[in-house]
């Protein structure tokens, strides 16, 4: 006959719905994580960073999405608080690319310490903090 204009769901279709939704999740999260597992082997293999096994580098990018998801949190939470008490245009622009570096370098830093089957030198840490920072302005859509 016609469409059923009941705005209310049934069983069936909730279930769909919910199921469709975790599987659209899984498949974001999934897209994010080969991204950063691939452009950390890519910059790995260009800085000729050792590590045991493939595994290892999953860990490592396992355990570096959360905690540069926690420290992404706590940059927001520390530019809210720091930025509106400064004045000068170019204190506050070098101080939130600053910040941000800072906030980001800390997760990698703390992932390398962290995996034992890894061991990424400080400039190759600097080199994928900048990149990332890079990146995040990029998507931030703002400029630093």
């Amino acid at each position: 006959m016609g469409h059923d204009h009941d705005p209310n769901l049934s069983g069936s279709d909730k279930l769909i719905l919910a199921i469709s939704m975790t599987l659209l999740f899984a498949l974001a999260l999934l897209f994010v994580g080969g991204a950063f597992l691939f452009g950390f082997a890519g910059l790995f293999q260009l800085f000729s960073v050792q590590y045991d096994t493939k595994s290892s580098l999953i860990y490592y990018i396992v355990l570096l999405i959360p905690l540069t998801l926690l420290f992404e949190i706590a940059t927001m939470i520390f530019l809210i608080r720091v930025l509106p008490r400064l004045r000068n245009r170019w204190t506050i622009i070098i101080s939130k690319i600053g910040i941000t570096f800072l906030f980001i370098w800390i997760p990698l830093y703390l992932t390398d310490e962290w995996i034992k089957g890894i061991t990424v030198p400080l400039n190759t840490e600097l080199v994928a903090a900048s990149l990332l920072l890079v990146l995040d302005s990029l998507v931030e859509k703002k400029h630093l």
